[in-house]
């Protein structure tokens, strides 16, 4: 029977890790399980997701891959059991455009959705980190301010005329619950597949018997693979910076906007060198968490959405309680100014052991010559004196 499973994210729910290791493995998975996870290249999944939302994804919409999804698509057909798309930017899909992709894959016997979900109070802090990462400079208290006055159900209540309403100026909007809100996203696909055919997989809590590999054993039993028989592993790599470490690049971006350096600058230097270089590599410290007087809010948002989910009668691996936010638990009143400042400190000196040795420019080899000189003419001088 053909089977297509589309993994729709949600970004930031490790997503990356489960296709870094999906790809090492695909031969494994293949042969074991009979998984295609098909393409010639990892990135033929991003072009497939991004071709399909043109309007949406304007930047990264190459002419030149235009021809990936085809090929793709004619990989899964031509195979007869379970095949895997997989890009989180499929959590953008608007209606007409899943539309389009279930008219693509109306071949297939089932075709199955499966999201990727971390609690809010998880979400909050990596997505702000990411932002910041990619030169946004709006601190957390901003953001976070920023994303509960445009939470799905305040913007349904300010336009039903809610006078308590937390609306913001439109202009003021991060970019969050487009990504981020699973309770509009997998309503949106439910509808074109069935609730009964939408799985969420929830991220496991941290620490809470977490060996590491839970939520890849999750993911694959959603599609009834055997991890066991997926024996490469995958490089374990750090990709989160500690708050005072943000906090640091949050300050860093206020000088560095776009028309101060061009991205490509931004990109190597900030991005390749000094994110991926010294701040991953420079000793932990504590991450950026919900504060105290967010926490409630944080909390009661979570609720609800969970809420919504569990009504809906998704097929769920792991618990939805993984989704649920404690009033009391990951708070964090943020980095000090002297942290911040440790950081700054630490990276400028790692950044001066790694630069280049400076060479000699010309006012050193002009004011060399003129000591050269000085020294001649006296010697001279003496020996005339003679």
């Amino acid at each position: 029977m053909s089977v297509v499973f589309v993994h729709i994210g949600l970004p930031k729910t490790g997503t990356t890790h489960l296709q870094d290791r999906l790809w090492r493995n695909r031969d494994l998975a293949l042969g074991s399980s009979g998984l295609l996870y098909p393409g010639n290249v990892i990135s033929d999944h991003f072009h497939a997701a991004v071709h399909l939302q043109p309007g949406r994804y304007l930047d990264w919409v190459d002419p030149a891959f235009a021809g990936t999804w085809p090929k793709l698509l004619g990989q899964i057909k031509a195979w007869p059991q379970t095949s895997l798309l997989s890009h989180e930017l499929y959590s953008t899909a608007t209606s007409e455009q899943i539309a389009v992709l279930m008219d693509d894959l109306s071949f297939a016997d089932e075709v199955h959705v499966i999201a990727t979900v971390r609690d809010l109070g998880r979400q909050l802090p990596s997505v702000w980190q990411e932002n910041v990462k990619n030169q946004r400079r709006a601190s957390f208290a901003d953001f976070v301010t920023s994303v509960r006055a445009h939470t799905p159900d305040a913007i349904a209540d300010a336009r039903a005329g809610a006078a308590d309403a937390p609306m913001a100026e439109r202009g003021d909007e991060e970019p969050f619950w487009e990504f981020q809100n699973y309770v509009g996203i997998l309503d949106r696909w439910a509808r074109a597949v069935g609730p009964e055919h939408v799985h969420l997989v929830t991220v496991p809590i941290r620490g809470a018997g977490d060996d590491g590999d839970s939520l890849w054993d999750r993911f694959l039993s959603v599609m009834g693979v055997d991890p066991q028989a997926l024996t490469i592993p995958v490089p374990s790599l750090n990709s989160s910076l500690s708050a005072a470490q943000t906090e640091f690049l949050r300050g860093l971006n206020t000088r560095l906007q776009p028309d101060d350096i061009e991205w490509q600058r931004y990109e190597r230097v900030i991005k390749g060198q000094l994110i991926g270089e010294i701040l991953f590599e420079a000793p932990g410290g504590r991450a950026q968490g919900v504060t105290p007087a967010q926490s409630e809010w944080v909390s009661g948002q979570a609720d609800r959405m969970v809420a919504s989910v569990r009504s809906a009668g998704y097929s769920v691996a792991g618990s939805l309680d993984d989704l649920t936010v404690s009033p009391a638990g990951s708070v964090s009143a943020g980095p000090t100014t002297e942290e911040v400042l440790d950081v700054a400190l630490d990276t400028m000196a790692a950044m001066v052991l790694a630069a280049p040795m400076p060479r000699v420019g010309p006012g050193w080899q002009t004011r060399g010559m003129n000591v050269v000189r000085r020294l001649r003419r006296r010697l001279i001088g003496a020996r005339r004196a003679l």
